[in-house]
């Protein structure tokens, strides 16, 4: 163990409903990362054991030779193993993915150790040497619903990676996951594993000699001197000062539940864009990219932005889940991911929330006047709410009777909450 880092006692720790795990943060320190989370095991472990104990420690071991290394090379950080389990951290959904299906690929012939692989996107707090999460729970119950020399990612890990040409996805479905309050939509992955990104190597001959030693000591400070004057822009955080909302992606398996997620986006495009010193995309604008496998580079060139926001949408009678994440554009690196809970009573201030949560990560000030105007979140009558999704979705579409039948919902969802601001601003829309 590295001065300055602790690991408790010689047993893995993850203080998250009874596992806990280490991870490299210095003691005293507390740091929130998003990351892509791996666990894997071995298959048959526990009969192993039970039947031949040499056999079982062999296959352990076995288990740590094959992922490690891999981990390591997929620049990710292996955090520690527990019995048959282990589990890492990625800094890219891309790379754990790639990771994942090299690890399986490597053992595909081997008969006598295959593993079950579970990943899952999302916020991690690491303090005081261990990693807390939600997050590390739901990727921990997702990996037993692969089968053997598979791989399980949840839905917000597929919607990262579904734009990759080598992966291919199979959705299984809601799960219900122990401790896990929400459905979890789960995906199989499987193709074949892009190679690592390049990593820089030492050359085979000794440039000391080569160039001499004044030389290399000139070398030396130049490249110091490289790295100081780039040390700033990599720490700081990028400057954003546009961004586009692309459209939130269902996750219920129902399209008569479309309008519900194009009102969140919606919801959200119109609360970003109340900040004065942000500039936002147009709902009519990204709605072309409802469904798009494409690169979000090539989308944010498109479009001219600094950053890009993605997610997945979930409602469950009058419970919504939302996730999101900020995606830099520039460099396909996720800054920030967030997922959301809420009763459909109290969507409007989850979606106010959520506009200033974004204005935070990307350090935009925010005067009083617009930081009063997002704090605006007045609790909806549920049914209210979604009659006003329902006829703002067919208020959008091309016509006649869509018109009249949305008029009839916005009409109707003024009439059982007579409060509701943005119902009758809707209904004025359809008058006209």
């Amino acid at each position: 163990t590295a001065p300055g880092y602790t690991t408790g006692c010689s047993h893995p720790r993850l203080l998250l409903r009874g596992k806990r795990y280490t991870v490299g943060v210095a003691s005293g320190r507390s740091e929130r990362r998003l990351a892509a989370i791996m666990f894997t095991d071995v298959v048959g472990y526990t009969e192993a054991m039970a039947r031949d104990e040499a056999l079982g420690v062999r296959a352990r071991a076995r288990h740590r030779e094959a992922v490690r290394p891999l981990v390591e090379r997929y620049s990710g950080e292996w955090i520690e193993e527990t019995g048959d389990e282990s589990l890492s951290l990625f800094a890219s959904a891309v790379d754990a993915v790639n990771c994942a299906l090299a690890l399986q690929e490597q053992l595909a012939d081997d008969p006598e150790l295959r593993i079950r692989i579970g990943i899952h996107l999302g916020d991690t707090l690491l303090q005081d040497g261990r990693v807390y999460g939600d997050g590390v729970n739901v990727a921990a119950r997702i990996r037993p619903l692969a089968e053997p020399g598979g791989i399980c990612v949840s839905a917000e890990l597929h919607h990262s990676v579904q734009n990759q040409p080598n992966v291919e996805a199979q959705p299984l479905g809601e799960q219900e996951l122990k401790g896990v309050s929400w459905p979890v939509a789960v995906f199989t992955v499987s193709g074949r594993p892009s190679p690592p990104r390049a990593q820089l190597s030492a050359p085979s001959t000794d440039w000391r000699r080569t160039v001499g030693w004044p030389a290399a000591a000139l070398l030396l400070v130049a490249a110091g001197l490289a790295v100081w004057s780039l040390r700033s822009p990599i720490d700081e955080p990028p400057t954003i000062r546009s961004l586009a909302v692309l459209p939130l992606e269902d996750l219920s398996g129902d399209p008569n539940q479309a309008y519900f997620a194009d009102g969140m986006t919606e919801a959200l495009i119109s609360n970003l864009a109340r900040i004065a010193s942000l500039g936002v995309v147009s709902r009519t604008t990204v709605r072309q990219y409802t469904g798009a496998r494409r690169a979000l580079p090539e989308i944010a060139a498109e479009l001219g932005v600094d950053a890009v926001i993605e997610g997945t949408v979930l409602r469950a009678g009058d419970a919504v889940r939302i996730t999101v994440q900020l995606v830099d554009a520039r460099t396909d690196r996720h800054l920030w991911s967030r997922t959301y809970q809420r009763d459909l009573r109290d969507v409007l201030r989850l979606q106010s929330e959520l506009a200033a949560a974004v204005a935070r990560e990307i350090r935009l000030q925010i005067d009083p006047a617009e930081r009063a105007r997002l704090a605006e979140a007045p609790v909806v009558n549920p049914e209210a709410y979604d009659l006003y999704l329902r006829g703002s979705h067919l208020l959008a579409q091309e016509g006649a009777s869509r018109h009249r039948r949305a008029v009839e919902l916005l009409e109707h969802a003024v009439e059982l909450d007579p409060d509701f601001a943005r119902g009758w601003a809707r209904l004025a829309d359809g008058y006209t």
